[in-house]
């Protein structure tokens, strides 16, 4: 399970080091994806498989196909380096406007990819009040 959040700097040629506490759960050859609220993805090998079944599963019709393009259309395996790095290509960049900060959010069975700058700045409109009425709404106590 991934959990936690690292930041780390991506270079002038778009490679960026993985956190060394999500490279054994990752592998060596993992998915990176357009994620959701201007963020990236990052699926192990089992957890896209997962992730693609579910979409084919889903009825066709213009709105499946949309999401599909979307999630599929951007993904692209990518490699660890003897560094333990890899090569985020331009496209998927530009998707999530990745400059030079970047943080990596452990989000259960992927990690989301985000410029520094976007996160903060997606955090600060969240409200602890409405994340508390949200939680009541899924019937999660804490």
């Amino acid at each position: 399970m991934f959990m936690g959040q690292y930041e780390h700097s991506i270079d002038t040629k778009g490679r960026i080091i993985i956190p060394v506490k999500y490279r054994e759960d990752l592998g060596d050859v993992f998915v990176v994806t357009r994620g959701l609220d201007g963020c990236l993805f990052l699926y192990p090998p089992e957890e896209w498989q997962n992730f693609v079944e579910k979409l084919k599963e889903l009825p066709s019709n213009q709105n499946t196909r949309k999401i599909q393009r979307q999630f599929l259309s951007k993904a692209m395996e990518v490699a660890l380096d003897k560094q333990g790095r890899i090569l985020i290509p331009a496209l998927l960049r530009e998707v999530a406007a990745l400059e030079k900060e970047v943080v990596f959010v452990g989000m259960m069975n992927r990690i989301e990819v985000w410029d520094k700058g976007r996160l903060e700045a997606q955090e600060m409109e969240e409200d602890e009040e409405a994340l508390e009425a949200n939680l009541d709404d899924l019937d999660i106590s804490l």
